[in-house]
């Protein structure tokens, strides 16, 4: 149905990635709940900064993240990323 990872960096900053509804399954709620469970499995892991990179070309993925209390930032206040197509940079803080 979908699936999402976290991705210890270090110094208590976690990456959130490889988050994902499949497309048959959409609109139902399952990426709120795929993100609030990120995000208290990112605190039980003692997380204290939770990062991502996503897309502009994916408007809905950009907007739960928003919802859910990401805030935009600019690329160079995040860990370096291996992803080309990322141009949206995003984290929240706890």
């Amino acid at each position: 149905m979908g699936c999402v990872a976290l991705i210890p960096t270090g110094q208590g900053t976690v990456e959130l990635s490889k988050m994902t509804v499949a497309s048959e399954m959409r609109g139902q709620g399952l990426g709120r709940m795929l993100i609030e469970a990120a995000i208290t499995e990112a605190r039980k892991m003692g997380a204290t900064r939770l990062f991502l990179g996503s897309n502009t070309r994916l408007p809905d993925a950009v907007h739960l993240y928003e919802a859910a209390g990401f805030k935009h930032v600019p690329v160079h206040r995040l860990p370096e990323m291996p992803y080309t197509r990322a141009d949206v940079f995003m984290e929240m803080t706890f």
